[in-house]
């Protein structure tokens, strides 16, 4: 191959990893093997890829401020990488996506035998993500009477939880909204913390700690979340989400006139487009001047809440409670209705409390869930 072809390739083959990087920014490429015969199971690599892909889908799928990592398939290489292939450059390539900064985080899942049992090898490997893990190799044993589709659940899990330990938790997290037990969330979010270092300001310690409020609010320890939401607004003063869900404790703890102005600033500086989260601040500002007794300056910010996000049911619902407190029972019929009929389309985020509970007209330290978002009511986008 003389010189002219030679840079003609090398040339091609960086046009089409560019491209990948563009393409896939962020990406877990996931590829499943079967090593020999498995006594009294039979499934096929493909098979078992589509069984990984599925319950990684579903990890990933959690509602959440951040964006996931795109799933792909192994057989999904990338244009730049299947040419690279085609020339045998995969090691050149290699180089290339980690320059180009779209070198994919990898599950592998191999099904084996040893001794009679079946066990499943669990390895991954890649840059990370946000929080980054080294190569890692996790062996599973199937237990008695376990399904082969419990055992990719379990590997899914064991991939992920090194990979996205902070999408993880969010998954466990919504996983036990039916039974209360969050140790296995809380478990994960206290190890990817001790992993982080010790600086003033942190991203991701700010989200781990605004996720540990939200597991308290789940657990009914109010006082409790509300000094992890200030931690994680330490950690971040740009956390939006930590921003709302503290004058939402304020809210629900009396203290008025401190949730109006935190809003108020909050919304003075953002650059957030977000509907949801504008429409779920106006929401919370209304309620802190209805506690202020302000009911002309709350009416506006609950029409703000709903201009922000007509989809928005808990603004209709909460602006329904207060027609209805104010003697006007025909309008309150109307905005529940209206609130009813938007539910189907409410948008969440596990990570703001305000869309998974109650805001209050009153004081309370009793935490109610919203009737628009139990755990058979969550919305996957």
């Amino acid at each position: 191959m003389d010189l002219t072809t030679i840079t003609m390739v090398l040339t091609l083959l960086a046009s089409a990893l560019s491209v990948d990087a563009v393409l896939h920014p962020s990406s877990v490429v996931l590829e499943a093997a079967v090593a020999g015969p498995l006594d009294k199971l039979s499934v096929d690599a493909d098979t078992l890829n589509t069984m990984l892909t599925y319950e990684v889908t579903k990890i990933c799928s959690t509602p959440s401020l951040l964006a996931p990592p795109e799933i792909r398939a192994g057989a999904n290489k990338g244009v730049g990488m299947a040419i690279a292939e085609s020339i045998r450059l995969q090691s050149l390539a290699l180089a290339l996506q980690a320059q180009f900064g779209s070198r994919p985080e990898r599950i592998r899942l191999t099904l084996l035998t040893e001794d009679g049992t079946i066990k499943a090898l669990v390895s991954g490997s890649g840059p990370g993500g946000r929080i980054r893990t080294p190569p890692f190799q996790e062996m599973l044993v199937m237990q008695p009477d376990e399904s082969l589709a419990t055992l990719v659940r379990r590997a899914a899990l064991a991939g992920m939880t090194k990979i996205d330990p902070y999408t993880t938790a969010l998954y466990l997290l919504q996983e036990h909204l039916g039974d209360g037990d969050y140790s296995a969330a809380e478990t994960l979010v206290n190890a990817v913390k001790r992993r982080l270092p010790q600086t003033p300001v942190s991203l991701d310690r700010s989200a781990l700690e605004n996720l540990q409020g939200i597991i308290s609010l789940f657990g009914g320890r109010l006082d409790e979340a509300d000094a992890w939401f200030h931690r994680a607004s330490e950690s971040d003063p740009d956390n939006l989400a930590a921003a709302l869900n503290v004058a939402f404790v304020d809210v629900h703890q009396g203290r008025y006139p401190e949730a109006a102005r935190r809003i108020e600033a909050l919304l003075s500086v953002t650059t957030s487009q977000d509907k949801t989260l504008l429409s779920t601040a106006y929401l919370t500002w209304g309620v802190a001047l209805l506690g202020a007794e302000d009911m002309v300056g709350a009416e506006q910010k609950l029409r703000q809440a709903v201009a922000a996000n007509p989809l928005n049911p808990d603004a209709y619902e909460l602006w329904s409670a207060v027609q209805q407190e104010r003697g006007d029972s025909a309008d309150a019929v109307r905005l529940h209705a209206k609130a009813l009929e938007t539910s189907p389309s409410y948008r969440l985020y596990t990570e703001v409390a305000a869309l998974y509970f109650r805001l209050p007209l009153r004081p309370t330290q009793q935490l109610i869930r919203s009737e628009f978002n139990h755990p058979d009511m969550i919305r996957y986008n």
